[in-house]
């Protein structure tokens, strides 16, 4: 039974979650990240002073986005482990398979984005041209930087919505509850960005569900991180396009997106695509067929 999942008995240590730190720990979080942001940017002024060259802002870019998701993340294994009593790893970082779950959730997530952007380079929304990268020492400070920013990211969002709100809401009131309050959760952090649609919203309505069945099915959370790390690396550094409506300036190609569809995304990228809403369901699809043999 799905009751007796690891990620759902590592849950049942502690004193566990109470109703009120689960629906405020988003808020915590999001005001977390605005902390983060704010010691990012005293630290860019540090080390940059006054000189906003293309490649400090570059860099500042992602300094702001791994201080301010380790910060948010931090903020809730403090929590996990202060407050609840329970050690970290109970959030579903478990020892065992930590490579092999990692990059299960890498390769759907690259699987996916090449599928997608395939598919419409073949129906002609998109084109795509090589970029012009930094090279040399400064281009490998860049990428260490970069990947190094998505994978805190990825892991402090998987911590929050996979890790502590899934987990705990699962617990106390059931999975298919914890599955879909999270999932609802993690679309509506992604409210108010930039060029938002509806198509969108039910996109990461649809990645939290699937995710949610990849946590169960891998007994951990590493593969959750694997795929939200890769998908936003390849989307935004790879290709070029907008990860959640957010632009970034550096990556190795440029895709140039004709006029705004159900098909291409628009502003917010491919999670805007209807292709990606294609992709989730059949991968949910699967790990449901998985799961069901597996708890048989």
């Amino acid at each position: 039974m799905l009751e007796d999942n690891k990620m759902l008995e590592a849950a049942k240590v502690g004193k566990g979650a109470s109703i009120v730190s689960i629906i405020l720990m988003p808020f915590i979080f999001t005001i977390l990240l605005s902390v983060g942001i704010g010691v990012a940017s005293i630290i860019g002024v540090t080390i940059f002073g006054n000189n906003e060259t293309e490649l400090s802002l570059i860099y500042l870019q992602y300094m702001q986005y791994a201080i301010s998701f380790a910060i948010a993340g931090g903020g809730i294994l403090l929590y996990v482990s202060y407050i609840e009593k329970r050690k970290v790893e109970s959030l579903g970082f478990f020892k065992n398979h930590v490579i092999s779950s990692y990059l299960k959730g890498m390769a759907i997530a690259v699987i996916g984005i090449l599928l997608v952007i395939s598919i419409l380079q073949f129906k002609g929304e998109i084109t795509l041209t090589v970029s012009n990268l930094p090279i040399g020492i400064n281009g490998i400070i860049l990428f260490g930087l970069i990947l190094t920013a998505w994978i805190i990211q990825g892991a402090a969002e998987e911590i929050l919505v996979r890790g502590y709100m899934f987990q705990s809401i699962a617990v106390k009131y059931g999975v298919y509850k914890g599955i879909i309050f999270s999932s609802v959760v993690f679309s509506l952090l992604h409210l108010g960005n930039s060029g938002v649609t509806a198509i969108s919203l039910i996109n990461i309505l649809m990645c939290g569900l699937m995710l949610c069945l990849l946590v169960l099915k891998e007994e951990n959370l590493w593969g959750a991180c694997g795929f939200h790390t890769a998908w936003n690396l390849f989307q935004g550094n790879i290709f070029g396009i907008n990860v959640s409506g957010n632009v970034l300036d550096v990556s190795l190609f440029k895709t140039h997106i004709g006029e705004a569809s159900i098909w291409n995304g628009g502003p917010f990228g491919m999670e805007g695509s209807i292709l990606t809403t294609g992709f989730m369901i059949m991968v949910s699809g699967i790990l449901i067929w998985q799961l069901s043999k597996k708890t048989a």
